[in-house]
């Protein structure tokens, strides 16, 4: 199975993508593929529906449907997610992603922060038909450290990874009981 990392910072220095990084090693560990997509590389064009999405879009929404899970980070930008991944967000197709699991995280400043930022997160993926997983993850950077977890945050993201797995095997065993 392959699980598609889409990164929302658009900083090179992103706290973001480390924690990305991080969720993929113990996704390789449980033998998954995994890809992450750095948002801001694509160079997508502001959405707008009425003009062709273009290569890079095209792009994207192939990988989208070749994927069996996902995870979505995103910075914390004033109480929500970056502009940047909406507007990636916006070029999906609602049966792209119908049914197939998604763990949402998020990199704050503050150590209170990111709830908003999840919750946006986990409504749009809602709308998308998306199975969000229960288990996320918002880590501020005190959390982080010279890009290491404390024990507690660090418990959260194997949690967090165990939740994702779990939904995984579930859709990969309903598929199976469908096709028989």
């Amino acid at each position: 199975m392959t699980i598609l990392l889409l990164n929302g910072s658009l900083n090179p220095a992103s706290t973001t993508k480390k924690l990305l990084e991080q969720v993929q090693t113990l996704l390789q560990k449980a033998k998954y593929e995994t890809e992450i997509i750095n948002i801001g590389e694509l160079e997508l064009p502001l959405f707008h529906p009425a003009q062709p999405a273009g290569a890079a879009a095209d792009w994207l929404r192939e990988r989208i449907d070749s994927a069996e899970g996902f995870v979505i980070g995103s910075p914390e930008y004033h109480g929500s997610y970056s502009g940047a991944l909406k507007n990636a967000i916006d070029y999906f197709d609602k049966d792209l992603l119908k049914g197939k699991p998604v763990g949402l995280l998020t990199s704050t400043g503050g150590l209170k922060g990111g709830i908003n930022t999840l919750n946006g997160l986990r409504t749009v993926f809602r709308s998308l038909s998306a199975h969000t997983i229960p288990q996320q993850l918002a880590v501020s950077r005190k959390e982080f450290k010279d890009f290491i977890l404390t024990p507690d945050c660090q418990k959260t993201l194997e949690q967090f990874v165990i939740g994702l797995d779990e939904a995984l095997q579930h859709q990969a065993a309903a598929a199976y009981i469908l096709l028989k």
